[in-house]
């Protein structure tokens, strides 16, 4: 992700289990198009790595209001600092 973290980001959750990658990134509502395709560019990157097989599930958003942790916080990849004021 280095030099692919846009000041928008707030969290990324990743995951891969049984051929499966789940990728789930949120930025904040006023993320440019840009910064959503800079989620993308680390997507395709961790993807390519990955056996041809490999089924993917995508989210990438805008989404201010949504709260950083995401059942018990498992698979957290990449938390923007300030996040966990609001816990």
């Amino acid at each position: 992700m280095l030099g692919e973290v846009p000041p928008t980001l707030r969290y990324v959750y990743a995951s891969l289990e049984s051929g499966m990658l789940s990728f789930h990134a949120v930025f904040t509502d006023d993320a440019t198009d840009d910064h959503l395709e800079s989620a993308s560019c680390v997507l395709t990157e961790v993807l390519a790595d990955c056996p041809a097989t490999t089924q993917l599930c995508e989210k990438i958003e805008r989404n201010s209001a949504a709260p950083w942790k995401i059942g018990t916080g498992e698979n957290l990849l990449y938390l923007r600092y300030g996040e966990l004021d609001n816990v």
